[in-house]
């Protein structure tokens, strides 16, 4: 492979596994045994009446992604040899995160082109497939092959954060937002303390063109004050998530002036857009908006609008 493939394990390992260093730490993919790393699975959801011919299409799921990834490890290529060598690759893959450290991540796979970089985080998903001709140890050399499950099957981007803020008490602007992924941006609002009213529109138009629009284009959401208790107040359109909580996460949507909930998702391929964001009864300091975008793509590269 061309593209630049680091492996950090659950440890903190680093193996460099394919392009301008792959072996420097004695491991690299195999040929041919790398398996489920581009598109994102889905599902097709089809209905059909009773006498009609063929169906119709109702929606689409996309699904855990299942990986398998085939390594050579050569033995001859660290002094310690073959069997700690293979333990190490062993230790960077854990089927769950340790309980007992906080810290911990699983493991995650990068996977840098020419145009992006982006990370997948995998866990080990069943037994190590290894099945040997002779003995490793003798050979120094193994080749293994993982079965790994990403919860989140779609592959990271770097993370936007775009901001608005005043230094007085209230005041209106604008706050930027764009979208260039493939799939649907699922954003974070950080609000400071104040009388928020937040963006909520709907949006309209061709890949790489959309506009506000359609049903909602100038929907905003007034908030409930947001006070030293607070803190501060998250929005998150993930529903994974509480939708709007303070920062020591207290669930606030219960506190929502008006408009009882957020609907609106920002598309795929929707250009640099302003909204417009105020607030009212700050601190004397001012305050801040912070619009963070997490840019998930359902291929480790490509899929940029033109």
């Amino acid at each position: 492979m061309a593209v630049d493939i680091t492996i950090i394990g659950a440890d903190g390992t680093r193996l460099d596994v394919s392009g301008r260093n792959a072996g420097r730490q004695g491991i690299i993919l195999a040929a041919g045994q790398v398996q489920g790393i581009y598109d994102a699975p889905i599902t097709r959801e089809w209905s059909s009446a009773a006498r009609e011919i063929g169906g119709r299409p109702k929606g689409t799921s996309y699904e855990v992604r299942d990986l398998i990834l085939g390594f050579h490890v050569f033995g001859d290529d660290d002094p310690r040899g073959y069997e700690w060598l293979d333990s190490t690759l062993r230790k960077c893959f854990t089927s769950e995160v340790d309980k007992w450290d906080v810290n911990e991540k699983l493991c995650r796979i990068y996977y840098k082109s020419k145009r992006d970089h982006r990370v997948l985080h995998v866990a080990l998903n069943d037994v190590v497939n290894f099945t040997p001709d002779m003995d490793p140890t003798e050979d120094e050399y193994g080749n293994p092959q993982y079965p790994l499950r990403a919860g989140q099957p779609m592959w990271e981007g770097k993370k936007d954060v775009t901001f608005w803020q005043t230094t007085s008490s209230s005041g209106s602007g604008f706050i930027e937002v764009s979208n260039p992924t493939d799939r649907p941006l699922l954003q974070t609002w950080v609000l400071t303390r104040g009388t928020w009213t937040v963006p909520d529109p709907s949006w309209v138009g061709p890949k790489g063109a959309r506009v506000l629009g359609g049903e909602f284009p100038t929907r905003a959401l007034p908030l409930a004050p947001i006070d030293s208790v607070h803190g501060g107040a998250r929005i998150n359109l993930d529903p994974m998530r509480l939708m709007v909580e303070s920062w020591t996460g207290t669930n606030l949507l219960g506190e929502l002036a008006g408009e009882r909930f957020f609907m609106h998702e920002i598309p795929p391929y929707t250009p640099t857009t302003l909204l417009p964001i105020s607030v009212s009864g700050a601190p004397s300091g001012g305050a801040r908006a912070e619009l963070h975008q997490r840019r998930f793509w359902s291929r480790p590269s490509g899929l940029q609008w033109r």
